[in-house]
């Protein structure tokens, strides 16, 4: 949405202002209600991993091409703008590209060690209250009535010898928990 807001006042600036590129500015406008109408339209199409870059890519290629064009007619102000715009698309490109990189939930005998993201990564049976995984999705509660929820990658595992072993888990180390909680 920036880029389409960047581009329509590019677009009504050119066109309103500069008598001698009306139709490159038409183009900047034109291009920026496009993209404000496709986006709200197709909001989830445009987000998706396979079709983002692809517009990315567009953006980027339109706003060198007015960064560019803007340098060699000596505008300042539209040069700056596209120039300013087209580094914060490449960084898009960048920050938007898919991880390679799962998360990961290893849950072994000592309890259940969580990913790199979490406040805490390791977090033993004691304060473990129960494991859920339902529909793909893992749901660990937490005495504490904080919990975390992951969908694992292979939404294929049998959910019930799972769940047996992590409430077998919980139950053996139920005696162990500390009792001075208000």
């Amino acid at each position: 949405m920036v880029s389409a807001l960047a581009f329509i006042v590019a677009g009504l600036i050119i066109v309103v202002y500069n008598y001698t590129i009306p139709w490159w500015g038409a183009f900047i406008l034109l291009s920026g209600i496009a993209l404000t109408v496709l986006v709200m339209a197709k909001n989830k199409w445009v987000i998706s991993s396979k079709i983002n870059p692809i517009f990315r890519i567009a953006e980027l290629v339109i706003a060198l091409g007015m960064a560019a064009y803007s340098f060699v007619q000596h505008w300042k102000f539209p040069e700056l703008i596209f120039g300013v715009l087209s580094a914060a698309i490449l960084f898009a490109l960048y920050w938007e590209k898919p991880s390679v990189n799962a998360l990961a939930i290893f849950i072994d005998d000592e309890g259940i060690k969580l990913p790199v993201t979490s406040r805490r990564r390791f977090r033993p049976w004691t304060e473990i209250e129960n494991v859920l995984l339902r529909f793909g999705t893992i749901t660990v509660n937490f005495t504490d009535n904080s919990f975390i929820q992951m969908d694992l990658v292979d939404p294929n595992v049998d959910n019930i010898p799972f769940e047996a072993y992590c409430t077998n888990q919980v139950e053996q180390f139920r005696s162990k928990r500390r009792n001075d909680d208000w």
